[in-house]
């Protein structure tokens, strides 16, 4: 399919302009003295000329046509001279024509050029058989011929001029599509490299506690039963981790094969939360959502409140050993016309039995990312310090009639 411009720089706009402006100016005015033509007709074929060439490339049918026109109209009404001047095709016609027919081919659409400058070459060889027949043939043999020559090498240079500047466009988009392809390259590369640094670093380490903490029960015979269950915990807590370590490498690979399970939601928030009351005092779950809003919960909120609640269980273990922590989930309508409410999540925890520096993570991904996530469905995450000693992390995060269809 060809792909041509309709479309000229500023430069060349004023360029043709200037042009066209010259040429009717010079073209009146010889119609008029030289060739006789009444001033009104030299005039109005000036104009028509003008316009034909000023807007040749933007409607090159058109444009060739009134150029056209306007040459055998001014043939027509105007005397012969080819004893005083170029003719029949006159000096600010040939100039024209040539300026027409080139920006046309250049612009792409050769055909209406050479159909314009055959009929025109075609007007001039019936005028100088016909009405010139009295005139010496030699000038006249060689108006048309310069004409021809002239218009030959404009349809020509103007087409190779065009496939030159295809060419540079289609190497210009070959190169940017190149450079996109190369970019998504180097992305998936570092991709790679960051899933090999992971599973270099976290899961070797990962895959070494759960093997030994599920071999704990039967390497150490004499051990107590609460700790070989805890034991126990540990080792499924290291084998969920591991899994859902693997489903990102996977994704961060892009492959194809990688495993695709489920991501959790409020379903596995009570084995959670029973998980984390192993490593702690108490832990108790509250779920007071609506029964509607749980089965119509999207997928990406149930993950976020999952999310939530795990990190801040994984922080409570960290930072406050011991210490009894409530998970509580509820629903609060806003506005009964539309079902539109807020969820909220909240993770308290009591003072733990010795004092430990219960606070923001320091590695400072960890609430930060719970905010991302939260912020990410436009709620929000407050964690502050409790008058108690303890610490409390609430999420908010707005329902819409979309993620409840309630």
């Amino acid at each position: 399919m060809k792909v041509q411009p309709r479309r000229l720089s500023w430069v060349w706009v004023v360029i043709i302009s200037t042009l066209s402006i010259a040429l009717f100016v010079v073209s009146s005015t010889l119609g008029t003295t030289i060739y006789s033509i009444p001033i009104v007709f030299s005039l109005g074929l000036s104009a028509l000329q003008a316009c034909g060439l000023m807007f040749v490339y933007r409607f090159p049918r058109g444009g060739n046509s009134a150029g056209a026109v306007a040459a055998i109209t001014l043939m027509i009404v105007g005397n012969a001279a080819a004893d005083k001047a170029p003719w029949p095709i006159a000096v600010t016609t040939l100039i024209a024509m040539i300026a027409m027919l080139g920006i046309s081919a250049t612009g792409g659409d050769w055909l209406p050029a050479v159909v314009a400058g055959a009929v025109v070459a075609s007007g001039a060889a019936i005028m100088a058989t016909t009405v010139a027949a009295d005139l010496p043939p030699g000038p006249i043999i060689a108006n048309i011929t310069v004409y021809l020559s002239l218009a030959a090498a404009a349809v020509i240079g103007g087409t190779l001029l065009h496939s030159a500047l295809q060419t540079r466009r289609e190497l210009q988009t070959a190169l940017e599509a190149s450079e996109i392809a190369l970019a998504r390259r180097e992305v998936v590369e570092e991709r790679t490299r960051i899933a090999r640094e992971m599973h270099d670093v976290v899961a070797h380490g990962m895959s070494v506690i759960q093997v030994q903490a599920a071999s704990a029960r039967y390497r150490h015979t004499s051990i107590p039963p609460e700790v070989a269950e805890e034991f126990d915990e540990l080792a499924a807590t290291a084998r969920t981790a591991l899994n859902e370590m693997r489903a990102l490498l996977g994704v961060l690979r892009a492959d194809e094969q990688a495993p695709q399970a489920p991501q959790p939601g409020l379903t596995e928030l009570p084995d959670l939360v029973t998980g984390a009351g192993a490593a702690l005092r108490d832990a108790t779950l509250l779920d007071h959502l609506p029964q509607k809003v749980r089965q119509r919960l999207a997928p990406v909120v149930a993950l976020t409140v999952y999310r939530v609640v795990q990190e801040s269980l994984s922080n409570v273990i960290r930072h406050a050993p011991g210490s009894a922590v409530e998970v509580k989930l509820s629903y609060e309508i806003k506005h009964n016309t539309h079902g539109e409410g807020e969820l909220h999540v909240s993770v308290h925890n009591t003072p733990p039995p010795t004092i430990r520096s219960h606070g923001i993570d320091p590695s400072g991904h960890g609430i930060r990312g719970m905010k991302e996530r939260v912020s990410a469905l436009g709620g929000t995450l407050d964690t502050a310090p409790t008058a108690d000693g303890g610490f409390t992390v609430l999420a908010t995060i707005p329902l819409t009639v979309e993620a409840t269809i309630l």
